[in-house]
């Protein structure tokens, strides 16, 4: 392979590479592990409480869902039904082994998604920032709200956060909010309805 072959493939690699493409990828080198660690159960038991309080014993919708991690910090009592969606098959491969008559592991882009189910709660857990219009798709989210049905969104602090929750309420109201930290940083999670 010439040197401008190499860098032409490296191009489509790294830089064109469909989004589908380039999760599979990360997961596949192993970039996402470290959010099995410890460390992490605290940003993701903070999402548990809130849907405890929230949507207990409801039917959920995790966008963004990863290998299952949210169902693994959840007690079987938690829900009644859990759907997860990921843009990624080697995600979704990984966490189908938790998947059972209640549970239910999808690939699909959370830009096109369609479903024919209801939920008590839409979780975004690190993964209404990869929207670039997230107040958009979590208006077009009310699709999959049953009556009564919240928002469940978690995002890291960081400088570009405070403009991303701006944009998500403008068309959602708080209504319950835990944040958690460990050494990485802070994260906010929150219940929100939709206005």
């Amino acid at each position: 392979m010439t040197p401008f072959q190499s860098v032409r493939a490296w191009f489509r690699r790294e830089i064109i590479r469909d989004r589908a493409e380039r999760w599979n990828h990360q997961y596949t080198i192993g970039r996402w592990e470290g959010l099995k660690a410890p460390a992490e159960n605290a940003r993701i038991d903070a999402c548990v409480a809130l849907l405890r309080r929230h949507a207990p014993g409801g039917r959920l919708l995790e966008i963004g869902c990863g290998e299952a991690l949210l169902q693994r910090r959840l007690a079987s009592t938690d829900y009644r039904r859990l759907v997860g969606v990921d843009i990624s098959d080697v995600a979704i491969n990984r966490a189908q082994v938790f998947a059972d008559e209640r549970v239910r592991y999808l690939v699909a882009d959370m830009q096109t998604l369609e479903l024919a189910e209801k939920f008590d709660a839409v979780i975004f857990g690190e993964s209404i920032y990869y929207h670039p219009r997230p107040h958009e798709l979590l208006r077009s989210y009310s699709r999959f709200l049953d009556v009564g049905g919240v928002l469940v969104i978690s995002i890291f602090r960081n400088k570009g956060s405070a403009r991303i929750w701006t944009r998500i309420r403008s068309v959602t109201v708080p209504i319950d909010r835990a944040t958690a930290t460990n050494e990485a940083g802070a994260w906010d999670c929150e219940v929100l309805r939709l206005r």
